[in-house]
């Protein structure tokens, strides 16, 4: 079997780091798979971190250009898939779509909100790129004083679905950006030098570390469930969870585990998945049945390949629709191409 990508230029971990998000966002969604185990379904606030993470790192790495066509390639790669799907997903599920609901995608509050934080970025990059560090602990302080003042503190909603919650991502997507920053730079010199430091030289330490600290994450969440008292610290867990996405990318960028990628069939399904992570988001509600239940656990992995085989035709559908406005040749290749 050949290999369907091209990983110059591309950081293999972020590769990776982007398809365990589309696996853990979609799996955190599955609720109605799970007849007698719904509380098997989590992952959701990980996944999340892990696709804002990846966001963030791919920002600071990409060319510069001004704003109207940095921002226009962001558009570009998002709304022709948004466009499409709901082209698709009115003619086949009966969703009723409106024109706000393209540009507010209220389905998915994902959108809008990366759409936020991208130009929020493109000032970061643009004016404050020597500055991350402050950026990134003055931003942490302001969402945690802030968290105390519109939250209700005697619930565990820190991460459920409330839109407060969205800003919390914001932090991650700087921890991505300064960590592709970082690896530009002396150990010295790197604002998360101190905790690349304690990974050591292998996967081994990295891979303790990050199993700690998301026991610990889980530990936090499941305190918070004792009572109002406790909730009143949840606050707390964002730090194992900062701590597990950072260990997490850490053992993904070891060299060992990055030769998945000279393996043709784990390295094409690995890309694959990576590269439609966003048409699997959009795809997935429209997907998710319980008409296999009676066959489950097995019905998990087959709705996953349901999901991977609409999400690649909206893929094809938002490279047609990129091609014919952008009055380029159409020809298959370019149409599939993933």
């Amino acid at each position: 079997m050949k290999c369907i990508y091209n990983l110059e230029g591309k950081n293999k971990a972020v590769v990776l780091f982007k398809f365990l998000a589309a696996l853990l966002i979609t799996y955190s969604h599955m609720k109605v798979l799970f007849p007698k185990y719904e509380g098997l379904v989590t992952g959701g606030a990980i996944g999340d971190a892990l696709f804002f993470f990846c966001s963030g790192f791919t920002l600071f790495l990409g060319r510069k250009s001004n704003f109207a066509n940095w921002y226009g390639r962001r558009v570009n790669r998002i709304y022709p898939s948004i466009i499409m799907w709901a082209l698709l997903s009115a003619l086949l599920f009966g969703w009723a779509w409106d024109v706000t609901d393209l540009l507010t995608t209220p389905r998915y509050w994902f959108i809008p909100c990366i759409m936020v934080y991208y130009a929020i970025f493109y000032v970061i990059r643009e004016f404050l790129a020597e500055h991350l560090k402050a950026v990134f602990y003055v931003s942490l302080a302001l969402i945690t004083v802030a968290s105390f003042f519109i939250l209700d503190m005697s619930s565990s909603v820190m991460y459920a679905q409330v839109s407060f919650m969205r800003v919390y991502y914001f932090i991650f997507m700087l921890m991505g950006a300064i960590t592709a920053v970082d690896l530009k730079k002396e150990q010295k010199e790197r604002v998360f030098g101190f905790l690349q430091k304690g990974c050591g030289g292998g996967y081994l330490r990295p891979m303790v570390l990050f199993a700690v600290s998301l026991v610990l994450y889980y530990a936090c969440m499941a305190v918070y469930k004792l009572g109002p008292f406790y909730c009143q610290f949840q606050m707390v867990s964002l730090l194992p969870l900062m701590l597990s996405i950072y260990y997490l990318f850490a053992v993904c960028s070891n060299e060992k585990l990055l030769k998945v990628f000279e393996k043709p069939v784990a390295g094409n399904i690995i890309y694959m998945v990576s590269s439609l992570a966003l048409e699997i988001y959009l795809v997935q509600y429209a997907v998710f049945t319980d008409a296999l239940n009676g066959i489950f656990p097995l019905n998990i992995p087959i709705v996953y390949l349901m999901i991977f085989a609409v999400a690649y035709v909206l893929k094809c559908l938002s490279n047609l629709f990129s091609l014919v406005f952008a009055g380029e040749d159409i020809n298959i290749k370019s149409v599939c191409r993933i």
